[in-house]
């Protein structure tokens, strides 16, 4: 870890005591640092204290709080009525979609950071725009085959892929990896 402070490249031992995340090599950097940091300090350690107390009322709960399964995760719609039937429940997460949210691109995946409703690592199929986790869209490698019944391949669609295989950064296995431009044009072909 390096000193918070931009023109020092210390490796650092210390930790602010406001806000928990800033770290700093020694007190003097600190100190020099303080007029920049103190405007982030208060915001920081108020998101420390939250991130905290959820960690702690997790632990008390046993683990992370599921979603109810009465309802749609993504709409909030309640089940077991003429027009709202579950389409996708994820083993992992407790996210559970009635069928219009399981196309939608906003509420089409589950919390889980690698894989949609347990099935499969993001990696290994076809990019879509709804393959998101609660972070945000991924971003990672992408590696679809064709025996595994994706149109989207190397072997229909070479130009798409890199022409050697290489590393996966997600799960590493060695692949042939969709090119950066083609992703993009696959998941927003407008």
């Amino acid at each position: 870890m390096l000193c918070w402070r931009p023109d020092c490249d210390n490796g650092a031992e210390q930790r602010c005591s406001g806000c928990k995340t800033a770290t700093y090599c020694s007190e003097a950097c600190q100190k020099a640092h303080w007029s920049a940091h103190k405007k982030e300090c208060k915001l920081n350690r108020i998101i420390y204290d939250m991130e905290q107390k959820e960690e702690e009322e997790e632990k008390k709960n046993g683990g992370p709080q599921k979603p109810r399964k009465t309802h749609c995760t993504g709409c909030n719609g309640k089940f077991k009525e003429d027009w709202l039937e579950v389409d996708q429940e994820c083993p992992d997460c407790g996210y559970i979609t009635c069928e219009s949210c399981a196309c939608s691109n906003s509420r089409g995946s589950c919390y889980c950071q690698e894989s949609n409703f347990g099935r499969y690592r993001y990696c290994s199929v076809e990019p879509r725009p709804y393959h998101r986790g609660k972070r945000g869209q991924y971003r990672g490698d992408y590696h679809p085959t064709k025996e595994a019944g994706y149109d989207y391949n190397p072997v229909d669609r070479p130009e798409a892929f890199t022409d050697t295989p290489q590393t996966c950064k997600s799960c590493g296995k060695v692949a042939f990896l969709m090119k950066e431009e083609y992703k993009s044009q696959y998941l927003f072909p407008y």
